[in-house]
């Protein structure tokens, strides 16, 4: 107990602040402060005071009005607090000033976001795309304070930065700053490059089979749902972002039919946008899919607006007229049906599941299996006996033989075969007729 109270001792005090703008409703700006206390919660945060102002436009020197930033000062002080986490994007002029006005440190959503993924990225792929995206965020609001950057250098070879012979005449420790951090972008892009080929490579071979990714409001029940139609172990947690690297799995479907699933990582409201493009290599998993499985928790009282969301991200990856299937996931959790019919009027063509006890999902793999099927084709093939062993495995396999006879030195097959693997079909049995 006692080794638990110093872990809390340790925790960051952190005020957290929103702006109600003219053209936001108190109820929307209440909401997201709401989100970005679970936000803090999640980077590790003790939040000790929630903060709600109301302005008809940001101020441009502080984004909340002078008056307000004294006030906070005070707080700070009363409430012995560490750090002000705004819920808005601070441009970097307005996170200097506040600090100094508030001789505190200040972060906004963006940053805080940045923090969770920076603390939960665990593969080398994660963790390049996330520092990259944290030098982008970084290199506009460096300042003659910030602290010295040599270590950003680190692997990209003796010379390249702050080597001998770097420093020009008369460069500031600021200017050298922002090369060390420009030389690390250029490596990091070029790491990413290499990823992206990597998994170009990977999808080229599960080109033969169907593919769909899962895509949702973060803690929607994304790894949650790939667990359960693949019996898999993938880490499940009730935290925002706890996946962010794609996990692809085959599901096996009825009718021996069968798909890729890909678990990608959470979108919420303000994502922001330099993550996007920093995830580019993960998030071509959705790019490259056939269909999309957007998971909602129909639980969640703010469900329609993390939908809005989630199709805001979508369009931004150009995706948004994808073939997708809604899923009502954690209706589990649903105290009244009520909530649950407003959102099936709203998508009449969605399947209400619960991942976690499993009603549901054999619709799904129902409506999963009449996506594939839409490209099934009948074929009839006329096989010497030499190539119908291995052509009758091959369909068994990947299709359906609907009947089959047998000749003195052939067999005639009739089958039903997704039209992806004709050519694989043609390969293995070059000689066959086709009837």
């Amino acid at each position: 107990m006692q080794e638990i109270q110093k872990l809390e001792e340790k925790l960051e005090r952190a005020v957290i602040v929103g702006v109600k703008l003219s053209d936001i409703s108190k109820e929307a700006a209440e909401e997201s402060l709401q989100e970005l206390a679970l936000l803090a919660d999640t980077a590790g945060f003790e939040v000790v005071c929630r903060v709600l102002h109301q302005r008809p436009a940001p101020n441009p020197a502080y984004y909340i009005g002078s008056g307000k930033v004294q006030e906070l000062q005070n707080l700070s002080a009363e409430m012995q607090a560490d750090v002000f986490i705004f819920d808005n994007d601070l441009s970097p002029a307005q996170t200097r000033n506040l600090e100094k006005m508030t001789d505190i440190r200040v972060i906004d959503r963006a940053a805080l976001i940045l923090d969770i993924f920076a603390q939960r990225a665990r593969t080398k792929e994660a963790k390049v795309q996330v520092e990259l995206a944290q030098l982008q965020y970084a290199l506009p609001r460096l300042t003659r304070q910030w602290t010295h950057l040599s270590r950003l250098g680190a692997g990209a070879g003796a010379g390249h930065v702050g080597g001998t012979g770097t420093r020009g005449p008369g460069e500031t420790q600021l200017q050298i700053d922002r090369k060390l951090i420009r030389v690390r972008i250029s490596h990091l892009k070029r790491e990413l490059q290499e990823i992206e080929r990597h998994r170009t490579v990977q999808r080229s071979r599960r080109k033969e089979m169907m593919s769909a990714a899962i895509v949702g409001y973060t803690n929607a029940g994304k790894s949650t749902l790939l667990n359960v139609l693949t019996d898999e172990h993938i880490l499940t947690e009730d935290k925002l972002f706890a996946t962010l690297d794609p996990t692809t799995r085959i599901v096996q479907l009825p009718e021996n039919h069968r798909i890729f699933l890909t678990d990608t990582v959470g979108f919420i409201k303000k994502l922001p946008h330099h993550l996007v493009a920093s995830f580019k290599a993960t998030l071509e998993e959705v790019t490259e899919a056939d269909l999309l499985l957007h998971i909602v928790d129909a639980s969640h009282p703010e469900a329609l607006k993390q939908i809005k969301a989630v199709n805001q991200v979508l369009e931004e990856l150009k995706v948004v007229d994808k073939p997708t299937l809604m899923l009502l996931n954690k209706i589990d959790n649903l105290e009244s049906y009520d909530e649950l019919r407003v959102l099936q009027n709203e998508y009449p063509d969605s399947i209400a599941i619960s991942a976690l006890t499993g009603e549901g999902l054999e619709r799904l793999k129902s409506r999963l299996v009449e996506f594939i099927s839409q490209n099934d084709v009948q074929i009839s093939l006329l096989l010497s006996h030499k190539d119908g062993g291995k052509v009758l495995n091959y369909i068994y396999t990947h299709g359906e033989v609907l009947d089959q006879s047998y000749e003195d030195n052939s067999v005639l097959v009739e089958a039903k075969i997704h039209k992806r693997y004709l050519k694989n079909l043609k390969r293995l049995a070059p000689s066959a007729i086709s009837l």
